[in-house]
């Protein structure tokens, strides 16, 4: 993990519904920065935003690694717009 930030907005109690939603934001060389939101159902309030950004190693040689093209192809088929920064 590069990065992660996260804001809260609103308190959960026990037995809340809570909907999360999460999508890739930006694929960057050897990064990807998802966006995430968690919502209380029952009144549809945004209780929780987040940024996280993951870059892929090489666990052998403890470096940085570019993306995959067929993650980026998944990943732009799914949100249907350009991610790349």
């Amino acid at each position: 993990m590069r990065a992660n930030t996260i804001e809260y907005l609103a308190p959960a109690v026990f037995d809340d519904l809570i909907e999360v939603y999460v999508r890739v934001e930006r694929i960057g060389r050897t990064s990807v920065t998802f966006e995430l939101a968690a919502y209380r159902a029952r009144d549809d309030e945004l209780m929780v935003s987040a940024t996280q950004t993951l870059v892929l190693v090489d666990l052998e040689e403890r470096k940085a690694v570019p993306i995959p093209d067929t993650y980026r192809e998944a990943i732009r088929a799914f949100e249907g717009e350009p991610l790349e920064a």
